[in-house]
């Protein structure tokens, strides 16, 4: 019970560290910003990412629960169940996953998605987009869509057996809002 409890806390940890990303890239140092980002996000992708957040906390407890069960009927041989726990404890990059996994939840509930789970561009401007006034951050959020699946594209093209490791949409999605936000800040004269 105490891994599903720091696996929730691991989870709105990264969360709020997600939140404060998109807070700091809405921050423009400059006294004349090129394009103004809009102020808030839109109620819709507000609904949509707080349900993504409840089917990752269920498939979070739904792990633990299947990893206690195994550990349980595996009790008789310590150097298995050691092996689980060390597999465990060794995770690298379980905040940056969890984060991918919710971004690419919402990608999906919000059709920007092709059916192999890859991002597409036409759904992705109207995310990073959506409620924006400003031609130029609209402008600005076009190229850096475009820009950022190219290079997904080109990663996808010279490695095509990445496809098929476990998490791979969850890190693109997560490798995608990383580079619009700074695409973007760069793009509209704001420090990343």
């Amino acid at each position: 019970m105490i891994g599903v409890q720091w696996k929730v806390f691991t989870l709105a940890t990264v969360l709020l560290a997600v939140a404060a990303t998109i807070v700091d890239s809405l921050k423009t140092p400059q006294s004349t910003p090129l394009c103004q980002p809009p102020t808030t996000a839109p109620h819709r992708l507000e609904k949509i990412i707080g349900q993504c957040q409840e089917e990752i906390k269920y498939a979070l407890i739904q792990e633990a629960l299947n990893v206690l069960r195994e550990s349980i009927g595996l009790r008789a041989n310590r150097n298995t169940v050691a092996h689980l726990r060390s597999k465990r404890q060794a995770f690298s990059g379980e905040e940056r996953r969890i984060a991918g996994c919710l971004l690419q939840c919402v990608y999906r509930k919000m059709k920007a998605v092709d059916e192999n789970g890859f991002p597409v561009a036409t759904g992705l401007v109207k995310i990073y987009s959506e409620g924006v006034k400003d031609r130029n951050y609209y402008l600005a959020t076009i190229q850096a869509v475009q820009q950022c699946l190219s290079q997904e594209i080109q990663s996808r093209n010279n490695d095509p057996k990445i496809v098929e490791a476990e998490g791979y949409t969850c890190d693109v999605a997560y490798n995608m809002f990383n580079c619009v936000s700074d695409q973007i800040e760069l793009l509209c004269g704001t420090t990343p």
